[in-house]
C-alpha cells in the first residue's frame, strides 16, 4: 500500500467516526438533554488524559518534555484548533441550523486552497479544483436534500460557521511543526487537555445536565474513545502522506458518513439528491486516490 492511498485512508476513518460522534450528539441532546457545552468540554478533557495516558504507556515516558519546547504551540492548538472548530460549529447550529452549519464548516478546502496559494505561493492543481467543487457540491446536496432554502443565515450563524471553518484550518496548518518531533497521541493529549481546561472555566464538567445510564454512557464512551481521541489522531498522523488541501478534501467524507450511519440506526430515508450527493463526494476520493 503506497503512502498516500495510506494517508487517504487515515482521513476517511476519521470521517467515519467524525459522522459517528453526529449521531451520538443528536441523540445525547434531542434525547437525553444534555447540552453542547458539557459534551464538548468533556469530550476534550477526557480524551486529552486518555491520549496522555497511552503516550506514557507505549510511546514516551517524558511526556512532559513538549510543554518546554512547544506549550505555546500546545496551547493554541488546543483552545483555537480543537476548541474553537467544535464549539463554533455548536453555535452555528443553535443560531441557524445542521445543514448550514455543515456547508459553512466544509468551505475549509477552500480556505485552505487560498492559504496555499496567498501564503505559500503554491497553486493547487485542476485535480484539486475540481475535487473541491464535487465535495462542496455534494456536501450542499446532502445535508439540504436539494432543499437550498433550509439554509438559515443570521449574522451570528454565519461568523460562528467561517469561524469553526478557520479554526479547522488551524488545527489542519498549525501542528505540522511540533508532529515532525513528538508523536501525535502527545502533541494531542496535551491539547486536548488545555482546550479542554479553557472551557471549564465557563462550563462544570461535574456539573452533569442529563442523565447517567448504559444507554448513555456508551454513546459518551463511543464519542470519546472512537470520535475524538482516534479521529483526531488518524486526521493528523495522515497529514504525514497527505498535503493539507488533500486532507481537508477527504473530510467531506464526514456528512456522507453521518447519512449512511443515520440510514442503519435511525431508519432515515435516502433520497435521489443524496445518492448524487453521495456520488460526488465519493467521485472527490478516487480523484485524489488517482492523482497521484
Amino acid at each position: 500500500m503506497s503512502n498516500h492511498l495510506k494517508g487517504i485512508l487515515m482521513v476517511l476513518s476519521s470521517t467515519a467516526m467524525w459522522g459517528l460522534v453526529g449521531i451520538l450528539v443528536q441523540y445525547l441532546i434531542s434525547s437525553e438533554h444534555f447540552t453542547p457545552e458539557w459534551l464538548v468540554n468533556t469530550r476534550l478533557l477526557a480524551s486529552g488524559i486518555i491520549l496522555l495516558a497511552i503516550t506514557y504507556i507505549f510511546y514516551e515516558r517524558n511526556i512532559f518534555k513538549v510543554l518546554k519546547t512547544d506549550f505555546i504551540s500546545l496551547l493554541l492548538l488546543g483552545v483555537i484548533g480543537l476548541l474553537g472548530s467544535q464549539y463554533g460549529f455548536y453555535i452555528c447550529i443553535n443560531h441557524s441550523n445542521a445543514p448550514t452549519a455543515t456547508i459553512l464548516v466544509f468551505l475549509l478546502p477552500v480556505f485552505i486552497m487560498l492559504y496555499t496559494l496567498l501564503v505559500k505561493h503554491k497553486r493547487p492543481s485542476g485535480l484539486e479544483l475540481i475535487s473541491i467543487l464535487f465535495a462542496i457540491t455534494g456536501t450542499s446536496l446532502i445535508v439540504t436534500k436539494g432543499d437550498f432554502s433550509s439554509i438559515i443565515l443570521s449574522p451570528i450563524a454565519l461568523m460562528a460557521g467561517i469561524a469553526s471553518a478557520l479554526c479547522c484550518v488551524f488545527y489542519t496548518l498549525q501542528p505540522r511543526k511540533v508532529l515532525s518531533k513528538y508523536s501525535s497521541t502527545n502533541v494531542m493529549g496535551w491539547s486536548m487537555l488545555f482546550g479542554g481546561i479553557f472551557i471549564s472555566c465557563f462550563n462544570n464538567p461535574l456539573d452533569i445536565p442529563g442523565e447517567i445510564n448504559l444507554y448513555t454512557l456508551s454513546a459518551i464512551l463511543s464519542m470519546i474513545l472512537f470520535g475524538t481521541v482516534l479521529a483526531f489522531c488518524f486526521y493528523l498522523k495522515s497529514l504525514d502522506y497527505l498535503s493539507p488541501t488533500e486532507a481537508s478534501i477527504l473530510t467531506v467524507g464526514e456528512p456522507l458518513c453521518s447519512i449512511i450511519l443515520s440510514l442503519i440506526f435511525l431508519n432515515v430515508t435516502f433520497s435521489s439528491i443524496e445518492l448524487m450527493g453521495a456520488v460526488l463526494i465519493l467521485s472527490t476520493v478516487f480523484i485524489l486516490a488517482k492523482a497521484k
